[in-house]
């Protein structure tokens, strides 16, 4: 298998270190890493969804519009406030 070599800067190294599971390289852990952010929802997905259940403005849409952008934001970290 061929192989190329890449610089990294120290905290991203020791993020990736972070990531480490046992006995895994750091191929695998990149290859990992890239192959569940590619399965994820994106933001503009998930407000795309939301603009499809928005018509009028009542509670009961902003509701749904609020259930559809944390079903599009379960796979990050970043939080979705409560709707005021």
């Amino acid at each position: 298998m061929a192989t190329k070599t890449i610089a990294l800067e120290v905290s991203v190294y020791d993020k990736l270190l972070g990531q480490k599971r046992n006995s895994e390289s750091f191929t695998k852990i990149i290859d990992r890493l890239i192959s569940e952010s590619a399965g994820s929802r994106t933001c503009a997905d998930a407000v795309a969804t939301a603009a499809k259940i928005w018509s009028d403005g009542t509670e009961v849409e902003a509701e749904a519009m609020e259930d559809a952008l944390r079903e599009g934001r379960k796979n990050t970290r970043w939080e979705v406030e409560a709707l005021k």
